[in-house]
């Protein structure tokens, strides 16, 4: 999962908003603050159970343009965008409110996050671009985005190229994992109620 889903997992879970998003940022989890370091686990044990959920291993090896290794990248762009497209589905919250309330929650945590995710933060602050993650320009962009600063982002070029198509793919597996996902974090949490840590 991308950026939204995590904040969306931020959001039923009441748990750290920048916490959530740490897992992809460079952060030494032995420093983090209490609140930051639940929200950086929580991260980290959804991206385990995104890669080893069935949805997941059927989407990667689906045959397209880009290489199959580098499959699970892009799925996670394109999660994303499927949420957003299913919305109301799984959140009563109006998206517009929903990401007024995940940019006002990064904010108040902006000073204790690294450099790339500050910057990150800032740019949302000014063009609050999360529901563009719903669109075809919106995966376009993060996947360049990722290109640009990746010594191997070369090597999803093929999935730009063949993009219409490649989200497409990805509806099915997205409809079949996120319920799962959510039952599984609910399960965490209740874990982390019972034991006060998720570790």
């Amino acid at each position: 999962m991308n950026y939204f889903a995590h904040l969306h997992i931020a959001s039923l879970t009441s748990t750290s908003w920048v916490g959530n998003l740490l897992g992809d940022f460079p952060v030494d989890a032995n420093r983090l603050d209490s609140d930051l370091l639940l929200g950086w686990r929580l991260h980290q044990k959804v991206d385990v159970m995104v890669d080893k959920h069935e949805a997941s291993l059927l989407f990667r090896a689906m045959e397209r343009k880009g290489r199959r290794r580098f499959a699970g990248i892009v799925q996670d762009i394109t999660m994303d965008y499927w949420l957003i497209q299913n919305w109301p589905q799984f959140s009563s919250v109006p998206l517009d409110v929903f990401c007024e309330q995940a940019v006002a929650g990064l904010v108040k945590d902006k000073s204790r996050s690294p450099e790339r995710l500050r910057n990150m933060i800032s740019s949302l602050e000014h063009d609050n671009w999360l529901s563009n993650l719903g669109t075809l320009d919106g995966v376009d962009r993060a996947i360049r985005s990722i290109m640009h600063r990746w010594k191997h982002g070369a090597h999803l070029q093929g999935f730009i190229d063949d993009l219409p198509n490649v989200v497409a793919q990805a509806e099915a597996p997205f409809l079949a994992l996120y319920p799962d996902l959510l039952d599984y974090v609910e399960q965490e949490m209740k874990k982390a109620e019972a034991t006060h840590s998720l570790g």
